[in-house]
């Protein structure tokens, strides 16, 4: 995986505030950069499909650090 620890739990809280409260502009972008270092095809997703594929993401780099 390619997100560094810091990336991973800035992109994690990102997502949660994308669905508590909403992200702004900036954010979306930041969000979307994070995502997109490990998914490319994701980079022109809507947020909708941003979020579900960061979700997967961080279900994907939990379960890695589970099997360490």
């Amino acid at each position: 995986m390619s997100l560094t620890k810091t990336e991973f739990n800035k992109m994690e809280y990102l997502l949660g505030k994308a669905k508590v409260q909403g992200l702004t502009p900036p954010e979306e972008s930041e969000l979307r950069m994070y995502i997109s270092k490990e998914r490319p095809s994701a980079k022109n997703s809507s947020l909708e499909d941003l979020i579900a594929v960061g979700l997967i993401l961080v279900g994907i780099y939990l379960l890695i650090k589970a099997l360490e």
